[in-house]
């Protein structure tokens, strides 16, 4: 199998602790558009009974969101003072003020498609989109029907339009409830209509990502349905494929010369206890002047009491390892 080495040489000064982290991504220049990608965020349960009214802590050792050009993480809970939960084992939700937690953060675009968008149904759902619109923060796969859930969000940033999508769930049950022609919820994770998006965006914009909540918890290889799922939605015509659900990090897969990470994993996940954890987000960096992917590469991070900061030397390298070692099962490897 073949390793496809895409890390860059700012990130290996970072990873050896050569320049301090937070001049590593300072602003970027015009020939360059970065975008950073994490995982799962929960700012419920255990993330507020720590955080409280900090809404400055969880970012104050992170600026690499605010140093992106555009930065996206999955929003795993709605953002609502709603009381009528779903019934299912697990639900959560955050208050509405933590918003300021993700504009604090730099985040300028968030998922919404998974299996926790709609635990306080549809008034949640409908009160964490108004919560997003009011602070500027886009949202993808999720709506107040099906159309406005599968829209896209286009972004027009230094000459290049971006274009990004979101999916989550085959059918209906207790943790999906799909938008409907007059009804909330989340875009349905179907190859047609996938295909029918794409198609519909692919002459207005010059990149499509695509987000994806999927695969099993706690598994760090993808399943074959998910390898070959992620392939056709590339030869659809999306150009970059990020997944998240199993808590833990996968493989990244270099596809037709197409990147798909198959999870991010948890990112600043309040959801359990966990006060330490290891993790990575997706560094994207896009040439403006050739219109292409310049570099794809992983930056580890420590989430310590659900406040990230990125990690270096030896630390940095075994997260770095992890990810190459779950990427062996691909012919070709993302790294």
């Amino acid at each position: 199998m073949k390793t496809l080495k895409k890390i860059t040489c700012i990130f290996w000064l970072v990873l050896l602790g050569l320049i301090p982290v937070n001049r590593a991504f300072a602003t970027q220049p015009d020939s360059l558009l970065v975008i950073h990608f994490a995982g799962d965020v929960v700012f419920a349960n255990h993330f507020e009974n720590y955080v409280g009214n900090r809404f400055d802590y969880p970012f104050k050792r992170f600026p690499e969101f605010s140093a992106a050009d555009i930065s996206m993480v999955n929003l795993e809970n709605p953002l609502t003072t709603a009381s009528i939960a779903s019934e299912k084992p697990f639900v959560f939700k955050a208050k509405p003020v933590y918003v300021q937690v993700l504009q604090n953060g730099g985040i300028d675009i968030v998922t919404l498609a998974n299996n926790h968008m709609y635990d306080y149904k549809e008034a949640g759902l409908l009160e964490t989109i108004y919560h997003l619109d009011k602070a500027g923060i886009f949202h993808v796969g999720a709506g107040k029907n099906e159309k406005t859930a599968r829209s896209a969000v286009i972004f027009h940033k230094k000459g290049l339009r971006l274009g990004f999508l979101a999916y989550y769930g085959l059918r209906r049950h207790s943790g999906c409830h799909p938008a409907t022609a007059d009804s909330a919820g989340t875009a349905l994770r179907h190859l047609k209509y996938i295909r029918a998006d794409i198609r519909a965006l692919r002459d207005s914009v010059d990149f499509i990502f695509v987000n994806f909540h999927w695969g099993l918890e706690k598994e760090h290889i993808p399943q074959d349905e998910q390898i070959w799922f992620a392939h056709k939605t590339i030869d659809y015509g999306a150009d970059m494929i990020i997944g998240h659900h199993p808590h833990v990090l996968q493989g990244i897969e270099n596809y037709k010369g197409k990147y798909i990470a198959y999870s991010l994993g948890n990112f600043i996940f309040g959801g359990n206890s966990r006060r330490h954890e290891s993790t990575a987000i997706l560094h994207v960096s896009i040439n403006t002047q050739t219109h292409t992917i310049q570099q794809v590469s992983i930056l580890p991070v420590q989430v310590d009491n659900w406040q990230p900061h990125l990690l270096t030397g030896e630390s940095a390298k075994a997260v770095l390892d992890s990810v190459k070692q779950y990427s062996t099962v691909f012919d070709y490897s993302g790294l």
